[in-house]
Order: structure tokens, then C-alpha cells, then sequence
């Protein structure tokens, strides 16, 4: 975004006033709130909801054609990116919007997922051809000690993809990409079933699992079966059992990879590159060099701090026979809204303007002169966000998400540890990470948005 916002206070009143806000829903929290709330189906509004079958086609044969459409145009189609459809509908109408989708409505990703969808069928097509018996065929055993840590690596991957690779928004790398993935998830169904590979191995799935815990909506099924549950938002990040050191470590990563894309847009960032340049430390790409450095150190960074976190609320608790592994896990869930806020701080005004290219992009996803439902001429409208709308925004998604967080953490200490007052003691320690980090995020997101 061009251009900046000139605030009507100084950039540290705000940065005051949302750690104060937080620390205020935690004094209230611990004034008010001194039982547990209980998990589980008590939650839902709605039990059980069936999805027609229709519909759930409807979508399957829709997804399957847009995956197709994509690796089609960016395979064959004009290679400048901003002609071809590939770029635009996979780094921001998917990823940026099938993000918000999750969070805030539904996770769909498992019901509309190209590659298990082909996979499936081309089973059932086979198993119809061939006259085989799919249910005597034994998956292989997923190797207990692998957890999620495969969709660990493949996240992180992603992520360099993303933001550092070169070329990154070249259509056939991007169809490249989509190819391979549709290869891995096919195999890996193939070998362990489709519960156990998207559990454990898929990256989107989980992070897109973990994404809509947050949302009110849940919807559970396999091939035409589906049904939906409906719940307040957030209740699905309360859990009672600690999530595996894996999907703990999955968490902390995506907050990590989601503050980096933030950092790299920095000033001081970019001042920080120039530097090094400058004095030849590192030589060709130094930016590239640089960003992957701090995409692999982030999440230790963030694990590091979290666990030295966890530890001293295991010691200001007084019960130091909780397992330090168990309590991570315990309260991991709880650092999900500041993702959310997070995403949503940063992303959605790249939602809102970079999104208007597949308007144009839908009459000529090839880029060859085509104008297949007259809107090719469109032209984006750069006016409809601006740095105030951004910046005020970002302060407001903040602040909710961290005091969303807070409330989260303190319920899960009343339902850990044995007393109120252990739980209202552990809980120091998790404020000062919460109003640290809520103070982090509003720097990073104001230094690209307001006059310095």
C-alpha cells in the first residue's frame, strides 16, 4: 500500500492501550471467572446437520475443475503473472481466503480437497473396473514416532515458497507445485488411508484443521456423507487432552511464519538488507539469503519462548508435577486467535485488493486475449481499503485475538491445574507473552501503514 496514515497519537499510545486492554481482560478474568467451563458436546447449539449430497458433489466437481484449470493455465497459459489466473487465485483467493474461511465460517478444506477427491475416485473407479475389494487391501502402519512433524516440514516449505523463493509467482512453477502435491497426497492415501496422511503428513489440512477449531461451524464426513455441527466461536480450541509435541510445534510455527511475512515488510527490515549488502557479508541474493535465515530461526524463537513460558507458569502454579510436555500441548491452543488476529491484521487488505485481479483474470485464465464474461477491462479499485481502514483494523483484530487468547489460557488453567489460586498464579507468565507479543504485532503491522 502506497500510502501512509498519519495517526492522531502517537504510535505509543496505541501500543499502550492494547497492552492495557489486555491486561484488563485478565484482571477481570481472574476477578470473575474461577471454574472451568466444560468441552465437549455440552458446546454445541446444533448436534448434527445433514449435507445433501447434491451439494457435496456440486463442490467436489467443482473443486477438481478449478485444480485442473490452474495447472492447466499455469502449464500452457501466458507465463507473466499477472496475465495467467495460477498466481493470484492460489497465493490469494485459496491460501488468504480459504484462511478466513476456516477461521471464521468452516473448514471445508477436507470436503472440497482436489487430491483426496481425485484419489477416492480413481479408487472407486479402479475397485469398480478391476472388480477389486477396497476394504481387504491393509494400509501400511504410520510410524507413531513421525506424528504431525512431516506437515512440519512440508509447512515450512510452504511457507519459503511463499515468501522467499524466486519466481515464486511464476504460473508454471505454481502449477509445478500443484502437481506435485496432488502426487504426495494420492501416494500417501495410497499407503496409510486418507484420516491418517491428512492427520499427520498433509500441511494444509492441519493447519486448516487447526484454523477451524476457532470457527462456529464443523462439518465431518467422507465421500457424498456429510453432516455439520454448529457451536460459539473459539469453544473448539478448549480441549482436554494436550495436543502431541508434533501439532504443538505445527501451531507455534504457523504464528511464526505469519509474523516473519510481516517482518520482511518492515523498514528496519529492509534497512537491515541493505546493510549487509553493503558490506558484501553474504553476496548474491542477500535478501533471499537473509529472509530464509529468519524463516528457519523464527519458529525456535517462538517455541524457545513459549516452553520458557510454560515452565515458569508450571512454577508460579506450585504444582510442579505436571509434565512440561503436557502442558505445552495443553495450552498451545490457546496462541490460535493471535494467529487469527494476526492473518487477518495483515492479510486482509491484500484479500480485498489483490483479490479484484481474478475479476479480469476469470474472462482470459490463460492469457491469451480471450474475454469470456466481459470483464476483462475491469480495473482495480485501489480505493476501496485505505491505511486508516488498515491500521484501525489491525489494532481492533489485535487486541480481540489476544484477549480471546487470555481467556482461553485462563480457562484451560482452571481445567488443569487443582485450585483456582494455582491457576490464577500460573497465569503471570502467560500475560506478560501476551501483552509482549500483542505490542510485537502492533509494531510490525504499523511500520508499513503509519508515517514514522
Amino acid at each position: 500500500m502506497g500510502a501512509r496514515y498519519d495517526l492522531p497519537l502517537p504510535l505509543w499510545l496505541y501500543l499502550l492501550g492494547a497492552a492495557a486492554a489486555v491486561a484488563a481482560s485478565f484482571i477481570f478474568l481472574v476477578l470473575f471467572r474461577t471454574s472451568a467451563r466444560p468441552t465437549g458436546p455440552r458446546h454445541l447449539i446444533f448436534a448434527r446437520g445433514r449435507l445433501s449430497a447434491w451439494l457435496v458433489a456440486a463442490l467436489q466437481i467443482l473443486s477438481l475443475g478449478l485444480f485442473a484449470l490452474i495447472v492447466t493455465a499455469g502449464l500452457i497459459g501466458n507465463q507473466n503473472p499477472f496475465k495467467n489466473i495460477a498466481p493470484v487465485f492460489v497465493w490469494v483467493i485459496w491460501w488468504v481466503g480459504m484462511s478466513f474461511l476456516a477461521a471464521f465460517v468452516v473448514n471445508p478444506w477436507r470436503l472440497v480437497n482436489p487430491a483426496v477427491i481425485a484419489w477416492e475416485w480413481v479408487r472407486l473407479w479402479a475397485a469398480w473396473y478391476w472388480h477389486l475389494d477396497r476394504k481387504r487391501r491393509p494400509m501400511a502402519r504410520y510410524p507413531v514416532c513421525l506424528g504431525a512433524w512431516p506437515a512440519c516440514v512440508l509447512f515450512l516449505v510452504m511457507a519459503w515458497l511463499e515468501l522467499v523463493a524466486p519466481q515464486r509467482d511464476v504460473p508454471r512453477n505454481i502449477a509445478l507445485a500443484g502437481l506435485a502435491y496432488l502426487g504426495l497426497t494420492c501416494i500417501g492415501c495410497h499407503l496409510f488411508g486418507p484420516v491418517v496422511w491428512l492427520r499427520n503428513a498433509d500441511p494444509f489440512s492441519v493447519a486448516f484443521g487447526i484454523l477451524g477449531r476457532f470457527a462456529p461451524l464443523q462439518i465431518a464426513g467422507k465421500g457424498l456423507r456429510w453432516c455439520w455441527q454448529l457451536r460459539p466461536h473459539a469453544v473448539g480450541l478448549l480441549s482436554d487432552k494436550p495436543l502431541p509435541a508434533s501439532l504443538a510445534a505445527f501451531t507455534i510455527l504457523m504464528l511464526a511464519t505469519v509474523s516473519v511475512d510481516g517482518l520482511l515488510e518492515t523498514p528496519a527490515w529492509a534497512a537491515l538488507v541493505e546493510g549487509v549488502s553493503r558490506a558484501g557479508a553474504v553476496g548474491e541474493g542477500t535478501g533471499d539469503v537473509l529472509a530464509t535465515m529468519l524463516l528457519g530461526t523464527a519458529p525456535l524463537v517462538f517455541g524457545g519462548t513459549y516452553l520458557v513460558i510454560i515452565r515458569m507458569m508450571r512454577t508460579a502454579s506450585g504444582e510442579a508435577e505436571h509434565p512440561l510436555g503436557a502442558l505445552a500441548g495443553q495450552f498451545v491452543l490457546s496462541l490460535v486467535p493471535i494467529a487469527i488476529a494476526y492473518h487477518l491484521a495483515h492479510y486482509l487488505s491484500f484479500l480485498l485488493l489483490a483479490g479484484q485481479f481474478a475479476i479480469p483474470l476469470a474472462s482470459d485464465p490463460f492469457g491469451f486475449g480471450w474475454d469470456l464474461f466481459g470483464t476483462t477491462l475491469y480495473r482495480i479499485d485501489i480505493g476501496i481499503v485505505d491505511a486508516r481502514f488498515v491500521w484501525l483494523m489491525a489494532v481492533g483484530a489485535i487486541v480481540v485475538g489476544h484477549v480471546l487468547a487470555t481467556w482461553l489460557a485462563h480457562e484451560t488453567a482452571l481445567a488443569v491445574f487443582g485450585t483456582p489460586k494455582a491457576a490464577r498464579q500460573s497465569q503471570g507468565p502467560m500475560l506478560v507473552l501476551m501483552v509482549g507479543y500483542t505490542v510485537l504485532s502492533l509494531w510490525i503491522l504499523s511500520q508499513p501503514i503509519v508515517e514514522p
